[in-house]
C-alpha cells in the first residue's frame, strides 16, 4: 500500500497565478473530477493537516439548545465588538489573533501541497472515491483558514475578498488542481455536490464563519471519512445555528438551502435527514407540520475576539498593531500581532461558556457523549475493503 505523507511542507513549489487575473482563465473542465478507481489501494496520509488543526482549533463542547439572548458585557466601554448573535457559543474556532511565522507558514505549505499532490501521484482519478472526497474538504478548509489569516483580522466571511484580489473569496479562482483553476464555490456546487448523491457530505465545509458545520481538529481521511461526516452531522444538527427553536416554522440553516441539489424533495427529505441525526430536543422541533425556513446564518468569523482589532477595548492595558506577512515592511494591515498583555475580552467571555459548559456535561454524566446513528446493513456477503482505524483528535482545547 502506497502512502503519501503530507506534513505541512511544501513538495512542489507552484507559482500561483493572482486570483486577480482569474477572469483571464479559462474556464474550468469539472469533468477531470468525476472519475474515480474505487479498487486503488493507493492512500494519503492527512496527518501534516492534523497537527497543523491540533494546534490552531479550540474544541468548544456542544451547547444546550437555549439562545443566548442577553448581550455580550464588556466593562471599560460601550464600544461592543463581541459577537450578539443566539448561536456566539457555538461550534470550534480558530485561534488566529495569536498564530505565529511557524503556523502561517505551515497552513500555507499544507495547501500548496494539496494543490500539487494530484500531479505527483499521476491525477486524482487513481484514488478511491473517499479519498478523493477527504482531498477536497481538506483543500476546501485550509484554503479558507489561509484566505481568513491573510485577512485578518476581519469580522464578516461572507465578505472577506480573495487576498490581494478584489473578488469574494468564495467565488475568487485562488487553487489550482490538476491545471484547472479553481474556487472555493467550484469545489463544493461543481465537484462534491455534483459527484457525491449524499447530504452528510454538507458537513466536511467549514466555510470560516460561526454557522458553519464546525471545522474538526483532524483532518477528513479516505478510511474515515464517513465516520467523520456522521459526528460532524450530529454536532451541527442539533445545535441552534443547524436547527432553530421556532413556533411558527422550522428555521435550518441556509448550508441545507445552499445545497438543495441533495434534497429532491426539499422539505421531506431534509426533515427526514436532520430525523437521523437529531437527539430528543431536536426532533422536538422536527415532529410539529411547520413550514422549512432555511434562513440560519452567522456569518460572523469563528475565531476567538470576533475580528476585533483590540484585545481588550479602550480601557484594556493593550491594544491589537497591525503587520504585514512576511518580510515586509508594517505598512499593511493584513493580521494582528500575538503578544497582547491579556486573553482579549471577547476570548475571555467565549472561554468562560466553554468552561462553564464542560463543567455542566461532567455533573450530567455527558462530556464526551455521542450520538448514535442507525446506518443501512453491510451484506456480509461482499469482501470488505481495507480500511485502517481511524484516530480521531477532537478532545481537549488547544
Amino acid at each position: 500500500m502506497r502512502r503519501y505523507f503530507l506534513a505541512g511542507i511544501a513538495l512542489i513549489a507552484i507559482a500561483s497565478t493572482p486570483a486577480s487575473h482569474a477572469q483571464s482563465q479559462p474556464m474550468a473542465d469539472f469533468s477531470v473530477f468525476a472519475e474515480a478507481n474505487d479498487n486503488s489501494n493507493m492512500v494519503i496520509d492527512h496527518e501534516g493537516w492534523s497537527v497543523i488543526l491540533r494546534g490552531i482549533v479550540l474544541n468548544v463542547p456542544p451547547m444546550d439548545r437555549e439562545p443566548e439572548r442577553t448581550r455580550p458585557i464588556q466593562t471599560g466601554t460601550r464600544i461592543n465588538t463581541a459577537n450578539t448573535t443566539r448561536y456566539r457559543h457555538e461550534g470550534n474556532r480558530v485561534v488566529y489573533h495569536v498564530l505565529n511565522d511557524e503556523y502561517r507558514e505551515a497552513i500555507t505549505f499544507q495547501r500548496e501541497d494539496l494543490e500539487a499532490l494530484p500531479d505527483q501521484i499521476g491525477g486524482l482519478s487513481r484514488l478511491s472515491s473517499n479519498e478523493q472526497l477527504a482531498y477536497w474538504f481538506n483543500l476546501y478548509n485550509v484554503a479558507i483558514i489561509e484566505q481568513t489569516m491573510l485577512n485578518y483580522p476581519v469580522r464578516w466571511i461572507n465578505n472577506m475578498e480573495a487576498h490581494g484580489s478584489d473578488e469574494n473569496v468564495f467565488d475568487a479562482k485562488i487553487l489550482e488542481v490538476e491545471g484547472q483553476r479553481l474556487s472555493l464555490n467550484d469545489i463544493r456546487h461543481n465537484i462534491v455536490y455534483a459527484n457525491w448523491d449524499d447530504p452528510r457530505v454538507i458537513y466536511g465545509f467549514f466555510n470560516g464563519s460561526v454557522g458553519s458545520p464546525e471545522l474538526r481538529r483532524s483532518a477528513y481521511t479516505g478510511a474515515g471519512v464517513w465516520g467523520q461526516l456522521d459526528r460532524t452531522a450530529g454536532e451541527f444538527v442539533n445545535a441552534l445555528r443547524g436547527v432553530e427553536v421556532n413556533e411558527r416554522e422550522l428555521r435550518v440553516s441556509v448550508v441545507y438551502d445552499e445545497a438543495r441539489v441533495l434534497f429532491p424533495d426539499f422539505e421531506t427529505d431534509l426533515r427526514a435527514h436532520l430525523a437521523r441525526y437529531a437527539n430528543e430536543e431536536t426532533a422536538e422541533q422536527l415532529h410539529a407540520d411547520r413550514p422549512v425556513s432555511a434562513r440560519v446564518s452567522d456569518w460572523q468569523v469563528a475565531d476567538m475576539i470576533n475580528g476585533s482589532r483590540r484585545c481588550t477595548g479602550v480601557a484594556g492595558p493593550s491594544t491589537m498593531t497591525s503587520f504585514a506577512f512576511g518580510n515586509a515592511e508594517q505598512t499593511q494591515q493584513t493580521g494582528v500581532v500575538a503578544n497582547c498583555a491579556t486573553m482579549p475580552t471577547n476570548a475571555a467571555i467565549l472561554m468562560t461558556a466553554v468552561q462553564n459548559r464542560r463543567i455542566e456535561l461532567f455533573r450530567e454524566g455527558r462530556y464526551g457523549e455521542v450520538y448514535t446513528v442507525d446506518l443501512p446493513t453491510i451484506d456480509t456477503t461482499e469482501p470488505a475493503a481495507d480500511a485502517a482505524p481511524e484516530t480521531d483528535d477532537d478532545s481537549g482545547t488547544e
